[in-house]
Formats: C-alpha cells, structure tokens, sequence
C-alpha cells in the first residue's frame, strides 16, 4: 500500500500532541513509552526547520512574476470570479474570451492595471462581498506552487490546451459570424498540452501578506503606484457595505455623531474589529468611496477630465467627528 504523506505542519503538531503523556504512547510499557518520547523530542526540535523549508512551497507567488513567465494568464485563477462565480476553474479560451467578452474597461481594471501591474505577493478578495461574509469566496487568494498541500479550500490549477489565436484576430467580427466561423477552425485544430505548476489557496491572516490586514492609506499607496483604478483596487482589498441598499448617505450622519446604535450591524462589527470596510457614495458603486478603519475616516473621490480620470484621497475627519 502507498504510505499515506503527512505535511510538516501536521507531522509536527502529531509530535506536539505525543509530547505529553497522553495519546498512544501512553498505553505503552515504559520501555516503549521512553524511546517514543526521544523520537517526538526529535521531530519537535525539528520543526522550525522543516516548517522554514516545507512550508515555502505555500508562500504567496509574486503575481506580476507569474504572468510575465506563462506560468498563467489572468483569468485562469479567480481573477474573475466575480463574473464567472460559481465556477472557479476556466481553460485557455475560456480565460482569452473572458477578457475580450467584459471589454476594454474591465479587462483594464481587473488585470491590465493592477493584476498584471502587481509586483508582489498581497492576498486578494476572490469577490466583491459584504463586510461578515465566511463562507470560502468571502476569503482572499493568491497563486502558490502546485507542491503546496495546504490550500485551505483552494485548488490546483488544471493543465490546460492550447487554441487556435487567430480566433484573437476574428472576435471583432458580429457574433452571428463568428460563432459558426469558430466552430469549424476549432474542430479542425488539434489541440496542444499547456501544464501548469500552479494552485491558488485561501490566504491566512498573520502567515500571508493579505491586502484586507493593510492601512487604507497604504492601500490607496499601492494603487497610485500601480497607476490602477484605486476604486477597484480598494473593494479587491476590503469587504463593502452593499450598495443600493447601503451607501455613505444613509450612514453619514450616524457616522458624523458616532451613534453606533443607528449604524448597520456590520459597520457597528467593523469598527469594533478595527477592520477597514468600504462605504460606496455611488448608489451604483461606481464612484466615490468612503473607508472607515475604527474610528477612522478616508475619503475617496473620483474625477474625470480630458487627461482621463483620478481618485484623490485623503484622512477625513474620525467617527464621531465629522
């Protein structure tokens, strides 16, 4: 039979649990019962070592460095969860298509400006969710090495094939002629492996870098440095108050005297976390925002001109304060 492979995180709390006088050892003669306690005196003091190495393979990969070496485009992960939910695992064409089928916009804001622009590792929302939402797709996300076992609910990224990219050339075409068009060059072409090497996990407050556990200030930082829609940036970092139900003009007041009791019970948990939640103006959610971090207060505003459009921001007055 095949042995069954423990990962160093559960090898070590094993040794952890036989380090007392409980568990199986404890059942055995004294004999035995001595040299299982030597062999978990071993693995404990070897636990900082294989958890500094083991567990790399479940460090966040750099995202810019991940598209920029094929190793996955944007779209095949969660990029787009937001559109595809509940699906969470898209092919090649798939991917291509997605981002020609959301326009120009979209693909700019979700992967031209800040998924491909991101040179570094930060955990992302996998969606655009409530403040309190636990479920799985509630969490944020980062591409790691398929050799992590410790995915928290993610995946591995499936191997892929290839497709025809003359089908780039003919999406501007109208569907009607297109459709069938593509029909017959792909049932002519034979597909070519594409492996991957990825997974993406669920992210882990205090051992991943999670934009979520960032200062709104540093948040607005990184997408002013990214050049990125920094309104799309902060609702990809933080979870929101849901407009229409919920904007800024219906809570403002309560905000501006503190009075938590005429403030939503999940702005009430957020300021009590001290965690940052997005408060949108727009009834649509399209332009400005408001972040409150605990007692702070940031404004977020967006203005177009002919050179194209810009998100000032600055720290507002506090909770109570206004």
């Amino acid at each position: 039979a095949t042995p069954r492979r423990l990962s160093t995180s559960r090898l070590c709390r094993t040794a952890r649990s036989h380090s007392t006088m409980g568990g199986p050892a404890a059942d055995a003669s004294p004999t035995c019962r001595r040299a299982r306690l030597r062999i978990v005196a071993v693995l404990l003091a070897a636990c900082p070592v294989l958890a500094s190495s083991g567990d790399a393979a479940c460090d966040c990969l750099d995202w810019r460095h991940v598209y920029d070496s094929g190793r996955s485009v944007c779209g095949e992960g969660l990029e787009f969860y937001e559109i595809v939910k509940p699906r969470t695992n898209v092919s090649l064409i798939e991917a291509a298509f997605l981002r020609l089928g959301v326009g120009e916009f979209l693909q700019h804001e979700f992967c031209t400006s800040f998924f491909q622009r991101m040179d570094n590792n930060h955990c992302v929302n996998v969606g655009q969710f409530p403040y309190g939402t636990s479920e799985w797709y509630g969490q944020q996300w980062c591409y790691v090495s398929a050799a992590c076992t410790e995915l928290n609910g993610g995946q591995r990224v499936a191997d892929k094939e290839s497709y025809p990219s003359v089908l780039h050339w003919l999406s501007h075409l109208p569907t009607k002629v297109f459709d069938p068009l593509a029909r017959t060059i792909l049932s002519r072409y034979t597909p070519s492996p594409v492996p991957r090497d990825l997974s993406w996990k669920l992210c882990t407050k205090g051992r991943d870098r999670r934009l979520r556990d960032m200062a709104p200030l540093d948040v607005l930082g990184l997408a002013k440095r990214l050049d990125a829609i920094a309104g799309f940036v902060t609702k990809m970092a933080y979870q929101r108050l849901m407009p229409p139900n919920q904007t800024w003009d219906m809570v403002r007041d309560a905000v501006a005297s503190g009075d938590i009791g005429s403030m939503p019970p999940a702005l009430v948990q957020a300021i009590a976390g001290k965690e940052a939640i997005v408060i949108d103006v727009d009834p649509e959610g399209g332009t400005d925002q408001r972040i409150v971090r605990g007692t702070e207060v940031y404004e977020l505003d967006k203005g177009c001109n002919q050179t194209g459009c810009h998100w000032p921001y600055r720290r507002g007055r506090d909770v109570g304060e206004l």
